[in-house]
C-alpha cells in the first residue's frame, strides 16, 4: 500500500512540475507567434504601400494615397494602430521610400509587453516619373 502512495505522490509532483515549467514556454511561444506574424503582415503593407507610392507622380499624391489606404484598411482585433511615416519620394535617385508601423495587442500580456510596436522600413523604385529627355 505505502508503494502505490510514494509512486502517486511522483507522478503528481512531475504533473505540477511540469506544468509550472511548460505552461509559461507555451503562453511565451504564443505570444512570439503573433509578434512575428504582425511583424510579417506589417513588412507586406509597408511593401504594398510603397509600391502604390511608386506609381504616382509626386510627394503630395503619395501621401494622400497612403492616407486614404490606411484609413480604409481594416484593422485586426489585435491591431490598435497603423500608421506611415517617413515617406521620402526622391525623383534624383527614382526611389520611393517609407516606415509603417503598427501597435500590437499581446494575446497573453506579460509584464511591460501587454502591447508591442512592429515597424517595416521599405524602398521601391518610381515606375511613374517620365524619362528625361
Amino acid at each position: 500500500m505505502k508503494y502505490r502512495k510514494i509512486r502517486g505522490n511522483a507522478l503528481i509532483e512531475s504533473i505540477v512540475g511540469v506544468g509550472i515549467v511548460f505552461v509559461p514556454l507555451v503562453l511565451f511561444a504564443a505570444d512570439l507567434a503573433v509578434m512575428f506574424h504582425a511583424a510579417h503582415a506589417n513588412e507586406e503593407f509597408a511593401e504594398q504601400l510603397a509600391r502604390l507610392c511608386s506609381t504616382l507622380p509626386d510627394k503630395s499624391n503619395a501621401a494622400q494615397a497612403c492616407s486614404d489606404v490606411i484609413r480604409q484598411y481594416h484593422l485586426p482585433s489585435n491591431i490598435s494602430k497603423l500608421e506611415y511615416s517617413n515617406l521620402n519620394f526622391d525623383v534624383g535617385t527614382q526611389e520611393v521610400s517609407l516606415t509603417t508601423s503598427m501597435i500590437v495587442t499581446m494575446p497573453v500580456p506579460f509584464p511591460g509587453y501587454e502591447r508591442v510596436t512592429v515597424s517595416a522600413n521599405v524602398k521601391q523604385p518610381i515606375v511613374s516619373v517620365p524619362v528625361p529627355r
